[in-house]
């Protein structure tokens, strides 16, 4: 059974708090806990002079954008707890699903998770897609088990608190990727170079042909054109 709001609401600070360590400004949107962007985001690159390494927001550099075709890994601004009693779901927020914002990297949350949680998305939209900092972006549900589950995050290894992103996660999205939109615009740009060397040949040519066709219409009419000539230089040197 999924958890209502007012029992998320009384559940809270058991369940998720902000970099800050505090709950005050964490949503309850309904039935479902808002995740807002983290500091830290990696946009696979768009062409060669991109970074190809992740980007650290601030206040004074909150914004970063994933243009279309690509992909990126988003990571939240809030530690999230999943009790082993509990599994989580989560989401996109309907504005970015709108926009094209695909999520490519699961639709749930395990038993004992704890930490930030990393988002692989897809822009499959017509345009660019704007993010910021801080911003709601995301929704997590919480449901109950019929029991406490055995196989959640309990040993050492897997209690790791997630807090970045981390360089395994990143070297798997490193590359340039094919996407339609780039793949359209590399044959736009082969049409126009097509179309430019076309025009340059047909001109070429046309110059050639309008040449020999001159040379061949005088030599056609040399017999009738000797008269004449000879009759204009004789005028001209009064012979």
């Amino acid at each position: 059974m999924f958890w209502s709001g007012d029992k998320l609401k009384e559940k809270l600070p058991e369940l998720i708090k902000n970099s800050s360590g505090i709950i005050d400004d964490i949503k309850v949107d309904c039935a479902a806990i808002s995740l807002t962007v983290g500091s830290e985001v990696y946009v696979t690159p768009n062409g060669e002079k991109d970074p190809n390494v992740k980007q650290i927001l601030d206040d004074k550099k909150p914004q970063f954008i994933i243009p279309k075709g690509q992909f990126a890994l988003l990571l939240t601004s809030e530690i999230v707890k999943v009790p082993d009693y509990a599994l989580a779901f989560i989401s996109f927020k309907a504005k970015y699903k709108f926009k094209g914002l695909i999520n490519v990297s699961g639709f749930h949350v395990d038993p004992g998770w704890k930490g930030r949680l990393t988002f692989s998305v897809y822009n499959a939209g017509p345009t660019d897609i704007v993010m910021e900092k801080g911003r709601p972006f995301a929704l997590i549900w919480y449901a109950d088990l019929d029991r406490t589950s055995s196989a959640a995050f309990t040993k050492p290894q897997d209690a790791k608190t997630v807090t970045h992103l981390d360089a395994d996660k990143i070297s798997d999205m490193t590359g340039e990727v094919f996407s339609p939109f780039k793949l359209k615009k590399e044959i736009d740009e082969i049409k126009k170079e097509l179309l430019t060397l076309e025009s340059k040949i047909i001109t070429r040519y046309s110059t050639v042909i309008f040449t020999v066709f001159i040379a061949l219409v005088g030599y056609a009419l040399k017999d009738d054109l000797m008269p004449i000539i000879k009759n204009a230089i004789k005028t001209l040197t009064g012979q």
